[in-house]
This record gives C-alpha cells, structure tokens and sequence, in this order.
C-alpha cells in the first residue's frame, strides 16, 4: 500500500506538471504515454510476442501515433481525427495483405483497435488543454480516479450486490453509486472555482455536476473494460512501469475511456451554460 501511495503521489505530481503548462510540454508527455501504453495492449492482446522484435502490425501503429499527434498539435481540431484514423487503418491493412499469410486478420484488427483505444484516446486530453478555460477542464477525466477510490471504499463499507460479478466479482453497485457521488462532488467544487475564477455564472457549477455525472459512469465502463481484456487474455496485469500500480493501462485504464467523452461533454455542456 505505502508504495502504491507513494507511486500515486508521483504521477499527480507529473499530472500537475505538464497540465498546467499544457503545450509542446503536454503533447510530447501524452506522445510518449501513448506508445507505452500501445506497448502494452500489443503484447497483452498477443500482437506483440514477448522475447522477439517489434513486428511491421506494430510499426504501423507507432507511425500512425506519431502521424497522429502531429496532427492534433498542427490542426488543433478533433473533426481532422478522421484523416489520422483512416491513416492507421489503411497502413496497417495495406501491410497485413502485403505479408500475407504472416499475420492474421485477427491481429490486424487488434492492432487498430490499439491504437484507438489509448493513443487516440489520450490525444483528448491535449485538445481539452487548449480549449477555453482549458487549464480546469483539463483535470476533470481524472475524476475516474477519484471515482475508482470512492468506489473502492463505498464498496468495502457498505457493498452488498455484485455489480458485474463474472468480469469482476470485487466490484458492488453500492461502490459504483458511492464513486458516482465522490465524482460529482469533485464536479461541484470545479464548478465553483470555474464560476468563482472565471465565468461568473452559476450556471457553470451545474455543467460540472452534469458533465461528472456522465463521466464517473463511463469510467467505470472504462475500468470494467480493461479488466475484461485482461480476463480474456489471461493476464494480472498491463506492465510493470509503475511501482504498486501496473502498467500504464493499469493506472490510466477508466481515465483513457473517459477522456473523449468529457471532451464532447464539456463542448456541449459548457458551450450551452456559459
């Protein structure tokens, strides 16, 4: 425990320091969790074989990321997202059907879906740094954690009902209603520094709570999909980049879900209450 703490407090230290810059300095930082966490999901989905070198399904993955969040700091705008997509899905069919019968459709699959999954994701972050009032709605995907805990010890106090029992048998719908309430309460008092620091209009207080209360559901969603991952491949954990923790995928898991949908969230909500 006093390591997965201690671990805890170093990554909200490295949070700090590159959200509140935002930038250069939070686009490399995402760049770089991106690969470490296509990595993991690679060789957790068997993409990757452990013990041989990195393979060209791999390669085009680590291109398209590159190309990817190029694109996202020159342009700037999710709706481009698309040409990054349609980029890392032809790249890595074009090389399946070139090394045929090498790969499987399978793996092709996979590895798409890896990147996807975290490195574009993630790339939200970025995008929600330079958006208005940006320096706060930024913090707000990692509510997951705050989430995540609340749940934990909801659940430990008064869990009774298994939630999903078969994917995750620890998890309680009375720890899901308490990460829910401990997410909204983080919304309320973002709300407030927002409206008190910035808006002056109550009526941003309300977005937060709003915008929490979807994104404590996601992601747990978010949480409950990664744990099915690693139930169908048969694996405890991601990595062991993090002391206490995992892998990258095992701290970011619920976060790396959540991330684009706060995104629209807060263009949605924020745009129509301030």
């Amino acid at each position: 425990m006093k390591t997965r703490v201690i671990s805890g407090i170093v990554i909200g230290l490295v949070l700090a320091a590159v959200l509140i810059p935002g930038g250069y300095v939070l686009a490399a930082t995402l760049l770089a969790v991106s690969f470490v966490s296509f990595f993991e999901l690679t060789r957790a989905t068997h993409v990757h074989e452990n013990g041989k070198k990195c393979n060209a399904l791999e390669v085009c993955g680590y291109i398209s990321i590159v190309v990817h969040y190029a694109q996202a700091v020159l342009v700037k705008d999710y709706t481009y997202y698309v040409f990054s997509i349609m980029f890392a899905f032809f790249l890595i069919m074009v090389v399946y059907v070139l090394n045929f019968p090498k790969f499987t459709a399978t793996q092709a699959i996979t590895t798409f879906f890896c990147f996807v999954y975290a490195p574009v994701n993630m790339s939200f972050v970025y995008l929600l740094r330079i958006r208005p009032y940006g320096a706060y709605l930024a913090w707000i995907p990692f509510i997951a954690w705050v989430c995540d805990t609340c749940a934990y010890f909801t659940g430990r106090a008064f869990g009774k009902h298994k939630l999903v029992p078969k994917l995750s048998p620890k998890k309680t719908v009375e720890g899901a209603i308490g990460g829910i309430i401990g997410s909204v309460l983080i919304g309320v008092l973002f709300g407030y520094l927002l409206y008190a620091n910035e808006t002056h209009d109550i009526r941003t207080i309300v977005a937060l709570v709003l915008i929490t209360f979807a994104g404590s559901i996601i992601a747990q969603l978010g949480d409950l999909l990664a744990s099915g991952i690693k139930r169908d491949h048969d694996i405890k954990d991601y990595g062991d980049l993090i002391p206490g923790h995992g892998g990258i995928m095992d701290r970011f898991d619920s976060v790396i879900f959540v991330i684009p949908c706060i995104y629209f969230l807060a263009a949605i909500f924020v745009k129509l209450t301030i």
